[in-house]
């Protein structure tokens, strides 16, 4: 195996663990808590569907592969382009363990201007903070 294989292959491992453990204690606590189906089924539907996720999310936190800058662009703009990635990321995470909590606890959804508000100001946030650290 060569060394890019082993680096590329590197996040995955490191995020398998934490991954079964999160998947695990969700099963169980979906079993815990919904009373429409045997608690076994719900564990095992339950904690077989939330691995993958865990897994792909984990080893995304965790990979930390360098990508080249674009220098065409202004400092205004790659500043402007870091802050909405960012904010698009925690936004989309809010959105997925917010569907997946009320999945788990069998409740109604959030509203959807929430993540809206939860958008716009994260992304506020972030670019203030890269403009005071880099300017």
């Amino acid at each position: 195996m060569t060394t890019a294989a082993q680096a590329s292959l590197n996040p995955w491992l490191k995020a398998s663990v934490p991954a079964l453990v999160v998947a695990l204690a969700v099963g169980a606590g979906a079993a815990a808590v919904r009373t429409d189906a045997p608690a076994g089924v719900v564990f095992a539907v339950f904690a077989s569907l939330t691995f993958p996720f865990a897994l792909a999310l984990g080893a995304v936190l965790l990979d930390r592969t360098e990508h080249p800058e674009e220098h065409e662009d202004s400092i205004e703009r790659q500043w402007t382009t870091r802050a909405s990635s960012g904010a698009f990321f925690d936004t989309v995470v809010a959105m997925g363990l917010t569907v997946f909590a009320t999945s788990v606890l069998d409740t109604r959804g959030a509203p959807l201007w929430l993540f809206v508000i939860l958008a716009l100001g994260d992304f506020a946030v972030r670019l203030a903070v890269i403009r005071r650290r880099e300017a």
